[in-house]
């Protein structure tokens, strides 16, 4: 493997780098301490000593760039332990962990070219994966490119497209050999934040929105309870008030006197709460219809500053799908032809 051909046995000096590394700023120590473990675990497999080096890739962050290398490098320590089983359980856990990048299929073609004699069965698995994961991700491209033009929204933010294709596609381009995407257009970065800012915004209209429209339900509700209500209370006021007799103090007509007022107090607050509802329910459809305007400019904002720097963008992307497109074509021809290989190799021995 790669890492492996490159590896030293300067283990020593590896494992001081390491201490130095953690002295550095937490964005560079991220990717340098990791890195450095993946070559002191390669140092280490050079070695033999292959539970050491596996103690150490554990070490390796898993969402760090180096994580799918370790993945793999964990799994070639297995191969070459004389463990297949083992082996192809951990290429096969980095291809699922990892999925259709390049290190990662590269790293199974790898694996089962050197496994093709000796442990016919796990060179057919890996073969196998390779084949499943590079048609996978060469439809999702095909339905991503199939009006002819890709929509740089579709890959730099969530979509249609498979998130883990999606996030390939948009690590590639983000290492652009010629073009560094975020530095190169200033503008660029402006749409992300202004998209970004426009998800939470559109989360929090949404939630707004759906409050309102209860709210609206909920006063409905209420409306029609209140008014049967209302109707109900002045019923009884009607018939309270025929029941008085002018000018009679007596107790009976003074507790009839209290109990109408006592109504018809309520009756007031209940109209008063009617005349709130029928307010309500004809300003919220217009705060309704004002929030969905501002979650539309917002839009229109972030898609103006995006179409700014488009064309700028669009060469990146369109490289990079070309290149990504290469590939996997490759590995899909590469792992076709050594399964063929393998059946014929199958079907002599019989």
């Amino acid at each position: 493997m790669d890492v492996l051909s490159r590896a030293d046995s300067r283990e020593a000096q590896f494992r001081q780098a390491i201490r130095d590394s953690t002295r550095l700023p937490t964005a560079e120590k991220l990717v340098l301490l990791n890195q450095l473990r993946l070559r002191l675990a390669a140092v280490q497999m050079k070695g033999g000593r292959m539970n050491q080096a596996r103690e150490t890739l554990r070490e390796v962050d898993t969402a760090s760039p180096a994580a799918p290398q370790a993945s793999l490098l964990m799994a070639e320590s297995y191969r070459l332990s004389g463990q297949p089983n083992a082996a192809r359980d951990w290429f096969l856990r980095a291809a699922h962990h990892y999925p259709y990048r390049p290190v990662t299929l590269e790293g199974l073609i790898s694996a089962a070219h050197d496994e093709q004699k000796q442990n016919p069965g796990v060179a057919a698995a890996l073969y196998s994966e390779i084949d499943k994961q590079s048609r996978y991700a060469l439809g999702q491209l095909d339905q991503l490119q199939h009006a002819g033009r890709v929509d740089p929204m579709d890959i730099i933010f969530p979509s249609r497209l498979d998130d883990a294709v999606r996030k390939t596609v948009l690590r590639r381009a983000l290492r652009h050999p010629q073009h560094n995407l975020l530095e190169q257009t200033g503008q660029l970065r402006e749409s992300v934040s202004a998209m970004l800012t426009l998800q939470q915004r559109h989360k929090t209209l949404n939630r707004e929105l759906n409050a309102l429209v209860q709210q609206l339900a909920d006063y409905q509700q209420q409306r029609i309870a209140l008014q049967q209500q209302w109707e109900r209370g002045q019923q009884q006021a009607t018939a309270l008030t025929e029941q008085l007799i002018p000018n009679d103090f007596s107790n009976e007509q003074m507790a009839i006197r209290q109990t109408l007022t006592r109504l018809r107090n309520q009756l007031t607050r209940q109209q008063s709460r009617l005349a709130f509802i029928e307010q309500s329910q004809q300003t919220l459809p217009a705060i309704t219809r004002k929030l969905e305007m501002q979650l539309q400019n917002l839009n229109d904002t972030a898609r103006s500053q995006l179409q700014s720097s488009l064309a700028a963008v669009t060469q990146v992307l369109d490289e990079t799908l070309a290149q990504y497109r290469t590939i996997l074509i490759h590995m899909l021809a590469e792992s076709q032809l050594q399964r063929s290989e393998l059946l014929l190799l199958s079907q002599g021995r019989h």
